[in-house]
């Protein structure tokens, strides 16, 4: 599906691009001829695929220039220069367009100036149109776990449009995602390098845990970095007291980046206070990139995952009704990024554990203890086919099992015990991912909960199964609290499927405007930045 931003510029495009009648006969347009057919050559380290679009841009046009009317520079080229050496506000790197946004000629200029000129302004805003609008780099070149396919919109295609638009200004500015959350990163990027660009960043050095009621010169450190942050009203630096309004300020410090929000300033508070402005500057920019990847508009009703903060949300008619925390996958089974559709549920659901977690997981605790079968609730055939023979668990030598022989199936009954609790929320993608209840109630309390297999299990699972079911009159909540206790599973296909997009956000900007920072649980950001080269002086 086209992503909306750009279903309007497509509709702009007039069949007919025209070219001024005299086109054949300027010598700009000759020498811009020669430049995009490669006959003159003009350095640049623009993309064969962004000088090809130029290409048949101007092969539509008799090769007339773009930007130059034949007596001076359209206003519009000004506009699309200021739009590349301004490209570090959308968190791209305005030294990948310089070439089109070099000083315009003089009136007076050769014709192959003019034309270098022109055709260089053009192949670079092409360039920033891809990179803005679909990402620098695909997602899966960077990581295979990222099953995300954006779609792909045709800079040449737009650049038609934008040509034809009444407001070029605006057209420009339309250009950047309009995806939730983007401009409020934007912003949120200003500011970060606003405070980077103040000097160095003030470090608090390796030392005791600081508390509330302690005196130390490492407390002048703390309320300065905190002031600098604005979690701590301006105030007098040199005070060294640990008193009640900086530990509200540390508190509110620890909310913001995911930590325990006790008030004292551990090894991991202290890391997240010395990353520096410079630091998050760039995991903002990551972020803003993987926004680009995303639809600008998920609908009316969805749900999304967070991986990096533990956390889902749905969302009904730009409203959140509900936010929940969840448990994803440990660093060696990670959670998929993913958009899939949430088709039925699964009501007091039997959990078969798929091949690699029954060797990995369940045959180790047999083997370590038979009775452990009984005990939580798991049958055992012989085979993954539908007519496997029921086994008695009693008779096999578990002994001479092994995970490399293991040919059994299990399967958990519904019950108590059940690793899926009352309900799971099945998906339609290819890696065996969905939403499910648990009985492990205790881990949602944690504030790092990647303990799961890679699912995805939901705290709040009565309210997002009646959100899923959108209230249905015949499933009201008694009726489905009873389901999600019984001894037989039942399946309730939606009337709708509902949209449901797991992400890896470690950036945003919340809903009452703070910004907001997670740890890299998986290494997601760490793969981004050296695919994007964020290290690389420019």
């Amino acid at each position: 599906m086209l992503r909306w931003r750009y279903v309007i510029m497509l509709f702009a495009v007039v069949l007919v691009f025209p070219a001024p009648a005299a086109a054949t006969g300027d010598p700009v347009a000759r020498e811009i001829g020669a430049i995009i057919s490669g006959a003159v050559p003009v350095r640049h380290d623009l993309s064969p695929a962004h000088m090809d679009a130029a290409r048949r841009l101007y092969a539509l046009r008799q090769n007339a220039p773009l930007w130059w009317t034949g007596r001076d520079w359209q206003n519009s080229a000004r506009l699309a220069q200021h739009a590349l050496a301004h490209a570090g506000q959308e968190g791209l790197r305005a030294a990948d367009y310089a070439v089109g946004a070099r000083q315009l000629p003089a009136k007076d200029a050769s014709p192959l100036q003019i034309a270098t000129a022109d055709a260089l302004l053009t192949a670079a805003l092409l360039r920033y149109i891809s990179d803005i609008a679909n990402g620098r780099l695909r997602p899966h070149e960077i990581d295979p776990e990222l099953y995300v396919t954006p779609d792909i919109i045709d800079p040449y295609t737009v650049l038609r449009a934008g040509m034809e638009a009444a407001d070029f200004a605006g057209w420009l500015h339309a250009l950047a995602p309009s995806t939730p959350g983007y401009s409020q990163l934007r912003d949120a990027l200003a500011q970060m390098r606003i405070r980077a660009g103040a000097g160095n960043w003030p470090l608090l050095p390796d030392g005791p845990k600081l508390e509330k009621g302690q005196r130390a010169d490492t407390v002048r450190t703390l309320r300065r970095q905190l002031v600098l942050l604005g979690d701590l009203s301006p105030g007098l630096f040199g005070d060294d007291q640990f008193d009640a309004a900086l530990e509200t300020a540390v508190k509110i410090f620890q909310s913001r980046h995911g930590l325990d929000a006790d008030g004292v300033v551990g090894r991991a508070t202290r890391r997240a206070l010395n990353a520096g402005p410079a630091e998050r500057a760039k995991q903002i920019i990551l972020n803003m990139e993987r926004l680009r990847w995303l639809d600008d508009n998920f609908g009316p009703r969805y749900v999304l995952v967070n991986i990096a903060s533990f956390e889902l949300i749905a969302v009904d008619d730009s409203k959140i009704v509900i936010r929940s925390p969840v448990v994803v996958g440990r660093a060696y089974r990670r959670t998929p990024v993913l958009s899939d559709q949430i088709v039925n549920l699964v009501l007091s659901p039997t959990w078969t554990p798929p091949p690699r977690l029954a060797k990995l997981d369940i045959l180790p605790r047999i083997r370590a203890d038979p009775a452990y079968l009984r005990q939580q609730g798991f049958r055992v055939f012989d085979g993954w086919g539908a007519d496997a023979r029921e086994l008695d668990p009693a008779a096999i030598n578990w002994r001479s099992v092994t995970a490399n022989n293991l040919r059994f199936r299990f399967r958990q009954e519904p019950g108590p015990l059940n690793a899926l609790g009352g309900v799971r929320f099945s998906l339609t993608n290819a890696f065996g991912i969905y939403l499910h209840d648990t009985p492990h109630k205790e881990l949602f309390v944690k504030h790092q909960r990647d303990f799961s297999s890679g699912c995805i299990r939901v705290a709040k699972v009565v309210e997002l199964a009646l959100f899923a079911l959108e209230n249905a009159p015949d499933w009201p909540p008694g009726r489905l609290a009873q389901a999600m206790t019984s001894v037989k599973p039942e399946i309730v296909k939606l009337a709708r499927p509902l949209p449901i997009h797991i992400i890896y956000r470690t950036a945003w900007v919340d809903d009452g405007g703070r910004l907001q920072f997670r740890n890299d649980i998986y290494g997601r950001d760490t793969l981004l930045r050296s695919a994007l080269k964020l290290d690389v002086p420019e």
